[in-house]
């Protein structure tokens, strides 16, 4: 404690007349600070510390001392009756000093006359240094009017300057509802009592034994409620909180939005509290009488995420695409359900997201094809044809993400038969029933690539070939780097490769030549070997000598002066990827294959950003070939028996053979035409989505002919190395009043600008503040993506839902809106004019 006022009052007694001061500490508050106080009047006077029973002792001791010696006589107790007390002669001609230690301490703190009675009752607690420090961080004016608030929010050590109740009660939560160490400590100090006297003034819980578990209950089952915008049935009457509308929702929207503080786990959460309160309220029991619609209203408990889930499943097992539910369609109710509390946490986003393509893909996959080669490729290419192959991608992946939850299976077999079966299938039959090599334009050929894209660049290009990176996941590449303003411009091409669709025949394809010849297993190019980066190097050095070969793993790690040394003096430069090919090829990772694309998206998408910084601006991306993936495994009718000669090549995708036959079911194509040599032997291939009887991976295949196999991707990239422009976009209030009249405050915000190359996507939280910068309100999330150009589109219509407490029309109020990735705070001043604060439900 801070005795310098006890110093310098003390150093005042010391007069002339004055040789000794007296100062009977009754209950010995500062004995510890005694030596502080020798040492602070070494000058000045000596101090003597009189034991109990040491009263003629002590008074030998001063009658033997010199007029000018003087003393501070200090004693640890009360001082004695009359009849006891031996100096009373020597001190009534001393002086004499008191301390009121408590008294002492309010000032220290800064405590107004009014909390005197205040510091006399909690005296316990601040008996303790570090409870006193922990008091003192706090403002005033937050607890003035209820100062019992700091010490509890002291002792669930709130860290913040602010106090506030709805926080304290988060703080409490998080220590436990069960066992709670936070009540307990309460009760130690004797703030329990008011703790539940404003648990019952702010949300209307009152009860002889309070218990958190009970309090917890009322909120989430009202806030349900309310969300639903019905009422509390009478069954559930000890849990209706309505009355406090309100602060229960303002409470919950605060507590739902806070973060673990330390993420272990160990702490009770809002979601692990509204887990416990609906076994605690049977909640299946509860809301059975509730229709779905109603359901998808809230978001209270995770219970309700899981029914929506199951009610579209239902929807979609019986291809019912125009359903609603609370007028939303399935794709909009699965985005509606990524904001909120649950939906937007990896247990249900990711079956979110999975349903919404499952959705798309049985809108999309009854489509009939084109009846043309060219008809085929257009309306893949260009008329959105490859989103049916994202959507089965995106669906598997999220499914596997989502730990292949056994209650969704019913929509994973449902997608498999309806993906393979109407889409693969009839595309595939289509396709060959129309592929024919000689038809296809010569810019279109993979093997004509160097010709007529690299062969005549004059300036620096970089091609990265990834292995087995299909167009549809190009066009999501596409889609990131759309959103680059760095990148300058995009055209995204197509090159068909040729058959089969295997490395061993893209990789070299992809080279500049004269003449192409299979042999074994290997294409030669002009009868050079092109089996490896080595290889392929040389080929390139041999048509421009300023030409270099490097796998996209070597630069990964390179500092930006590598990389500069490396592209120096470099014209044409090709980068190896084989992120896909890696893991699809391999029995024991094949089913991992759509985790490593979206992978190889993202790592394609950072070489060009690196390289692009070292002053490197163009790009050709694309790949030796595609690949076709289905979840299931194949049974034996979807295994095709064909016989392979000795000298054959034989995939589950394709037969290499000089044999000339017909099998019912496969196609057939003649080498020489493929690579416009004089080969005389045939590839054979399955029709559909089949394969034949081979060793190798099942789930994961290619080199056959269909357009996931043989189209791919050619995206041409060019950037600058300007700093980027790009900026998070803004969400301004558009509401023209700015004055609160009701505890709901309806406002109407815009996004300032569409989404574009150099405005980014943000999320938003929206919530008040009074002039204490003291949240005041629930919070609310706006997602500011809107690519519309419309002004009207770009708006939304929100309500921020204030706490029922007085407010002072004199005072200033802030409506904030929050970045959430930057944190940048706008701040709107805002009147208050609440007539009355009972009027919230009408």
């Amino acid at each position: 404690m801070d005795i310098n006022q006890i110093i310098t009052t003390l150093k005042k007694r010391f007069t002339e007349q004055n040789q000794f001061v007296f100062w009977y500490d009754d209950n010995g508050d500062f004995v510890d600070s005694i030596a502080a106080i020798r040492e602070a009047l070494s000058t000045v006077a000596d101090v003597y510390i009189m034991q109990p029973g040491h009263q003629l002792e002590t008074k030998q001791h001063l009658l033997t001392l010199d007029r000018q010696d003087k003393v501070l006589v200090y004693s640890p107790t009360a001082e004695p009756a009359l009849e006891e007390d031996h100096l009373r002669s020597i001190v009534l001609y001393s002086g004499r000093f008191s301390a009121d230690s408590k008294e002492i301490l309010r000032k220290e703190l800064g405590l107004p006359d009014e909390l005197k009675p205040f510091v006399q009752k909690y005296a316990a607690y601040f008996g303790s240094n570090r409870r006193r420090k922990l008091f003192a961080q706090y403002d005033l004016t937050s607890y003035q009017e209820n100062p019992e608030l700091a010490i509890m929010a002291a002792l669930v050590q709130l860290n913040q300057p602010i106090v506030d109740f709805f926080d304290i009660l988060q703080a409490v939560l998080r220590k436990g509802i069960k066992e709670s160490t936070a009540l307990s400590s309460f009760e130690h100090y004797g703030v329990s009592q008011a703790f539940w006297s404003e648990i019952s003034t702010r949300f209307g819980y009152a009860s002889e034994a309070p218990k958190l578990e009970e309090l917890m209950t009322g909120l989430y089952v009202t806030v349900a409620f309310q969300q639903m915008e019905r009422a509390v049935p009478k069954e559930q009457v000890m849990y209706d909180l309505s009355d406090h509308a309100a602060n229960v929702q303002t409470f919950m929207q605060q507590f739902s939005s806070r973060k673990d503080s330390d993420g272990s786990g160990a702490e009770d959460s809002f979601d692990s509290i509204g887990e416990l309160v609906w076994q605690n309220i049977d909640g299946d029991q509860v809301f059975k009488g509730n229709k779905i619609d109603d359901l998808a209203k809230s978001d209270v408990f995770p219970r309700f995420d899981q029914l929506i889930l199951l009610w579209i499943q239902e929807r979609l097992q019986l291809e019912d695409l125009d359903s609603r539910l609370a007028d939303q369609t399935i794709p909009e109710v699965t985005r509606a359900r990524l904001e909120t509390h649950y939906g937007n946490k990896p247990r249900f986003s990711r079956l979110y997201r999975m349903m919404r393509r499952a959705w798309n893909i049985i809108h999309k996959a009854h489509q009939q094809p084109a009846d043309s080669m060219q008809g085929l490729i257009s309306d893949y290419v260009s008329q959105d044809g490859y989103k049916v192959d994202t959507d089965y991608r995106k669906f598997t992946y999220y499914y596997q993400m989502a730990g292949m939850p056994e209650q969704f299976a019913k929509t994973k077999k449902l997608i498999e038969s309806i993906y393979v079966n109407n889409y693969l299938d009839n595309a595939i039959y289509a396709w060959n029933d129309h592929l024919d090599f000689t038809d296809l334009k010569p810019k279109q050929l993979q093997r004509n690539f160097y010709r007529y894209y690299i062969g005549p660049e004059k300036n620096r290009i970089v091609v990265i070939i990834s292995d087995a990176f299909r167009f549809e996941a190009a066009k999501e590449l596409e889609k990131k780097l759309r959103r680059e303003d760095q990148v300058t411009a995009l055209s995204m091409n197509y090159l068909l490769t040729g058959l089969p669709s295997v490395t061993y025949m893209g990789m070299p394809a992809l080279l500049p030549h004269r003449q192409l010849a299979l042999k074994d297993k290997t294409l030669l190019v002009d009868g050079q070997l092109a089996i490896n980066r080595e290889a392929r190097q040389e080929i390139l050095k041999r048509q421009n000598p300023k030409s270099v070969a490097y796998a996209l793993d070597d630069l990964k790690g390179a500092t930006s002066k590598e990389i500069r040394a490396k592209f120096a003096g470099q014209e044409v430069v090709y980068i190896y990827h084989n992120q896909i090919d890696a893991i699809g090829d391999n029995k024991k990772t094949e089913d991992d294959v759509f985790k490593a694309t979206d992978e190889a998206i993202t790592e394609i998408q950072q070489l060009i950003s690196r390289l692009r910084t070292n002053g490197i601006s163009h790009f050709y991306v694309t790949a030796d070939h595609g690949y076709i993936y289905r979840n299931d495994q194949l049974k034996e009718t979807d295994k095709i028996e064909v016989a392979k000669g000795e000298d054959d090549l034989k995939s589950q995708r394709y037969l290499v053979t000089p044999k000339n036959f017909e099998i019912p079911g496969v196609g057939q194509q003649k080498l020489s035409e493929i690579l416009a040599n004089d080969d005389l032997r045939f590839v054979y291939y399955p029709k559909t989505a089949n394969i034949f009887k081979s060793s190798g991976s099942f789930n994961y295949v290619h080199g056959g002919a269909s357009l996931q196999e043989m189209l791919v991707p050619l995206l041409e990239v060019r950037t600058t190395s300007n700093r980027s422009a790009a900026h998070d976009v803004e969400l301004e209030l558009f509401s023209m009043n700015r004055q609160i009249t009701s505890l709901t405050v309806p406002l109407v915000v815009r996004q300032s600008a569409a989404i574009s190359a150099t405005v980014i996507p943000a999320e938003f939280k929206l919530y008040f503040v009074n002039d204490q910068d003291q949240q005041i309100s629930g919070q609310i999330t706006v997602n500011a993506n809107s690519r519309s150009e419309s002004v009207k589109e770009r708006m939304q219509n929100v309500q921020v839902i204030l706490a029922d407490r007085d407010y002072d029309k004199q005072r200033q109020y802030y409506l904030v809106i929050e970045n959430m990735s930057s944190g940048q705070k706008t701040e709107i001043e805002f009147t208050m004019d609440i007539a009355d604060l009972n009027d919230f439900n009408f």
